[in-house]
């Protein structure tokens, strides 16, 4: 008890703007992130590549940025220094925001890579840094961190669009001054150094090291399977819609609609897992989507996106939760497992797109996002094996 109290002592008083700064680092790196596919039609004009291309483009993006994490994710918990975090959307901004000056595909996929690599820089440490400033609202302090990344970028597209329309592509890259400005904000106001992390055999509840690595890879396939069920209806949402003959502008705002309602989820599920465990979140995120998805495939008009809506609240509740709970499991290694819960296991997701659209040409995309549903029960049973954590009084 005395060592855990000289622990939280120890933390910065400054630890609540020390968060903001870490959120406002992730608003701003997300920001560029979602720069690519938004500007594919100007670059396919300007250069002029196909749209195996372009689609080879957006692989590459995600595999830099996401299945690049954990190689960073275990350099940050060897660092004494926040110089992730500083580095990152440095990198990110400044490459990710010249890809209107490239003259080939060869030079725009460059940038691509090393702006993906800043992105992947960043989380991990970043998301460490988030769990080990927050005392004892760790999933609120996660909510908030995860939730600004999500905003960042859904106004990426809108920052750059508005940009290029103004000033013409080629002038891309004057959006890097936000993220230099955040980056140099990061570097001046952030501590040097870094908070201690918390005692991992503090609580008689901790798990022992190998059943902490079962539970760990209980974790990562909840995340993945979620990840996959996420990313594939934001794929084929609008394709689906428009077969049910929506018009494109609503079947346009279903994923809009999705996302925000994840927001709205992801802000709310950490504070409250704090009140009433981790585990009982992941298991209601998990088994309480499954009927609202149920009802958005076979609703019609605005009652279906309403349960779209739903269903994304209560899913991406449990984003926050999922992370801080690996965190807990190995606190000395919380960058490695950031890294793990955050970008490997939701790029690894990702991956399989390509053979859910395969299979959805030949049953049709109807059945096989129905299919998809199935794969929540999956997740729900992989869940009850996670322990129960003692809850906390907030």
């Amino acid at each position: 008890m005395n060592e855990q109290r000289l622990e939280t002592d120890s933390r910065p008083a400054n630890a609540l703007s020390a968060i903001g700064l870490l959120s406002l680092g992730h608003f701003t790196n997300d920001t560029y992130t979602g720069y690519l596919a938004p500007l594919l039609p100007l670059l396919v004009e300007k250069i002029g590549f196909s749209l195996t291309l372009a689609g080879v483009l957006v692989s590459i993006q995600a595999i830099a940025s996401s299945l690049m994490q954990p190689v960073f994710g275990m350099l940050s918990d060897r660092l004494r220094r926040p110089l992730l975090v500083v580095i990152g959307p440095l990198l990110t901004a400044l490459l990710l925001s010249s890809v209107g000056l490239a003259r080939s595909w060869t030079q725009l996929a460059c940038l691509i890579v090393l702006g993906g690599l800043g992105t992947a820089a960043f989380h991990p440490q970043a998301a460490s840094l988030t769990s080990r400033y927050s005392s004892v609202r760790k999933g609120l302090a996660m909510s908030v961190f995860v939730t600004a990344g999500s905003a960042g970028h859904a106004m990426g597209p809108i920052f750059i669009l508005s940009v290029v329309t103004l000033f013409g592509l080629h002038y891309s890259w004057i959006t890097a001054f936000w993220g230099a400005a955040v980056a140099f904000t990061l570097w001046r106001f952030l501590p040097a150094a870094l908070p201690a992390a918390a005692n991992a055999g503090s609580s008689p509840h901790s798990p022992s090291r190998n059943r902490g690595k079962g539970l760990l890879i209980v974790i990562w396939f909840i995340v993945f399977l979620r990840a996959f069920v996420i990313d594939s209806f934001l794929a084929f949402n609008p394709l689906f819609l428009h077969q049910k003959q929506y018009s494109v502008m609503l079947a346009g705002a279903a994923n809009t609609i999705f996302e925000i309602s994840g927001s709205a989820g992801t802000l709310l599920g950490g504070p409250i897992s704090d009140r009433f465990g981790r585990k009982s979140i992941i298991l209601f995120s998990l088994l309480g989507s499954i009927p609202l998805f149920w009802l958005f495939l076979h609703a019609h008009g605005v009652p279906a996106l309403i349960y779209l809506g739903l269903a994304g609240a209560i899913l991406f509740s449990s984003v926050p939760v999922t992370i801080i709970m690996a965190q807990e499991l190995f606190p000395h290694r919380s960058g490695a497992v950031s890294s793990l819960t955050m970008g490997f296991a939701w790029g690894m997701a990702g991956l399989l797109l390509t053979p859910f659209g395969a299979i959805a040409e030949k049953i049709g995309l109807g059945p096989a996002l129905q299919g998809m549903i199935i794969i929540l029960p999956l997740a729900f049973l992989l869940a009850v094996w996670l322990p129960n954590q003692k809850r906390r009084r907030v």
